[in-house]
């Protein structure tokens, strides 16, 4: 199946264990092969929470995500981890609180 970038963006993500991680926004292409490698994902609220992503009220929580994460397209995507498995993708802190 052939799928834009327009088709893709807002669809509904699910994490493995059925929980809604939030829905599609950009898609990053790689440079030389151009296919894409990865998307960012608009968190809802209570998952940005729970994964400790930055968030406001009018700005929601980002992340982005390897396409190896994705277990399958539809109406939805669906994420092969359950909604814990995305704190492998999250930022990692260059310092360690309380470390100054």
């Amino acid at each position: 199946m052939r799928l834009s970038d327009e088709n893709l963006r807002g669809r509904t993500i699910i994490a493995a264990d059925g929980k809604v991680v939030g829905e599609v926004g950009t898609l990053f292409l790689d440079s030389t092969s151009f296919r894409v490698e990865s998307f960012q994902v608009k968190l809802d609220k209570p998952i940005a929470e729970l994964l400790g992503t930055p968030h406001s009220l009018f700005r929601p929580g980002v992340i982005e995500v390897p396409v190896s994460l994705v277990q399958s397209v539809g109406d939805t995507l669906v994420l092969n981890v359950a909604v814990e498995g995305l704190r492998q993708v999250l930022p990692v802190d260059t310092e360690a609180p309380g470390l100054h």
